[in-house]
């Protein structure tokens, strides 16, 4: 039992890796389910970071998703860019727009906040929609190119499949050394009592603006991978509803947890596939879905699942 408490992460790594080949059947439709729960993994974990462990409440994360989309896009599509230099562009395109937006921003607090983000969110779609010549405008952006790496091009969705999933892997490990790092527990500290955090001579506003700077990078990235693999974006997938889908998969599988989120996600995103009959209600659905979480779930799936198990262990 505790080998398993341990390596537990084994499991969902196998189950991965031989996916493609048993349930996914080799279907690009049953990778690119898997592909999109990657995807939208990251969105969640990097919004995790920002509202489960430093408090500041964003109702505008897929604006970082949007930069990153369109700055691959329009690199790759229009220029000729090579697409992991695109992806790098932006995600210091991304981090810039959250240093120069972060103080003015997270200085604000609880619905100011989640106003200022949504704004955000909007301004950026409104520029998207404004510079067609550069964008595509609200008809979209097309002819983006599959991703490469040393000249080999991802075209096959299963050679995707595992380039998205390494990636996940990889930010997932990021965010759970920078939560246990003493960057992470200071972050812990200004969000149970900030002013307690100041007075010890934490300087708020500075971890806060680094943590929106990192999180706006990984949703950046999440962006390009989404961008390379539809090969076509619109600003509709980057709207304020996108935003709330990814609050919905936090608050589903758990805040502050990064375990949470992935769950949430894997949820979310699966869901659509099993209720595809009511895809015109999708709003509604998650809005539904969210109340009762907050009202019945507040812990999440993750805080369901932690609970279960420790009932189990106590009676073995």
């Amino acid at each position: 039992m505790k080998i398993l408490s341990r390596f537990w992460w084994i499991l969902p790594i196998i189950f991965i890796a031989i996916y493609p080949f048993t349930l996914g059947g080799n279907s690009p439709y049953k990778s690119g389910v898997l592909i999109f729960v990657g995807i939208y993994i990251i969105l969640a974990v990097s919004l995790d970071l920002l509202i489960g462990y430093c408090g500041q409440i964003s109702i505008g994360h897929a604006a970082f998703f949007a930069v990153g989309a369109y700055t691959s896009g329009i690199l790759t599509a229009k220029y000729g860019v090579h697409p992991m230099f695109a992806m790098l562009i932006g995600m210091l395109i991304s981090t810039a727009l959250a240093w120069a937006t972060g103080r003015p921003v997270l200085a604000l607090k609880e619905y100011y906040l989640a106003m200022a983000t949504l704004a955000f969110n909007e301004i950026v779609i409104t520029l998207i929609i404004g510079l067609e010549g550069f964008t595509g405008g609200a008809s979209g952006l097309g002819d983006i190119p599959p991703f490469k790496i040393f000249g080999f091009s991802l075209v096959n969705h299963i050679h995707y499949y595992y380039f998205v999933w390494i990636i996940v892997f990889f930010i997932i490990a990021g965010s759970l050394a920078v939560v246990k790092s003493s960057f992470g527990r200071t972050l812990i500290a200004i969000h149970s009592d900030e002013p307690a955090a100041r007075h010890f001579g934490i300087d708020s506003p500075r971890y806060k603006t680094r943590l929106f700077m990192l999180s706006s990078a990984f949703a950046s990235i999440a962006g390009s991978l989404y961008a390379h693999y539809m090969g076509f974006i619109a600003p509709d997938d980057f709207g304020v509803i996108s935003s709330v889908n990814i609050m919905v998969m936090l608050y589903l599988g758990g805040i502050g947890t990064i375990y949470g989120p992935i769950l949430g996600a894997t949820f979310m995103k699966i869901l659509p596939e099993i209720t595809y009959q009511f895809q015109d209600y999708e709003l509604l659905i998650n809005g539904i879905i969210l109340i009762i979480v907050l009202v019945f779930m507040p812990k999440g799936i993750y805080g369901i699942i932690l609970k279960a198990i420790n009932r189990v262990l106590r009676k073995v």
